[in-house]
């Protein structure tokens, strides 16, 4: 079903079910509202949506699974064995560097921020290990030094 244009119906529906399952905790819903409003206003890209909908769902793997009818082709959240970030990355610090490397390579560079997204999805999908992904990044981002240091945060063997 990824892929697969989804519906107004299909995101109602969506919308109900996630406020019954936190009718409890009315917090968690309404960052969810604020996520897809930060992912309309363009503040926020996919991969940010996909790392703060694990994060807000993280109890509720039906939900997590239910949200891939709402992402583009090449994007999944998936259950097993599913790569989290290291304990001591911070969400927040996260979206952000994202953020960096989506402005850095605005324009006629967007090319790399695509492959970069790219590379982090083989590692998702458990194609490349993280060696590989950190070598491929590092090829890619060779002339940005100061990104690729701040990469080596996030990955579990590079810290």
């Amino acid at each position: 079903m990824v892929g697969d244009k989804p519906t107004t119906s299909n995101a109602l529906d969506y919308l109900k079910i996630v406020k019954k399952t936190y009718q409890d905790k009315v917090e968690v819903y309404e960052s969810f509202l604020e996520v897809m409003k930060d992912f309309k206003a363009l503040r926020m890209d996919t991969c940010g949506v996909i790392l703060r909908v694990k994060e807000l769902f993280k109890e509720e793997k039906e939900l997590l699974l239910g949200f891939n009818i709402f992402l583009p082709k090449g994007f999944e959240i998936t259950i097993e064995g599913d790569q989290t970030l290291p304990d001591n990355v911070d969400f927040d610090e996260a979206i952000s560097y994202m953020k960096k490397v989506r402005t850095r390579f605005q324009g006629n560079n967007m090319h790399a921020y695509i492959s970069f997204l790219d590379i982090l999805n083989m590692y998702k999908k458990e194609k490349k290990s993280i060696v590989e992904i950190y070598n491929e990044v590092a090829v890619l981002f060779r002339d940005h030094q100061d990104l690729l240091a701040e990469f080596a945060n996030f990955l579990p063997h590079y810290r």
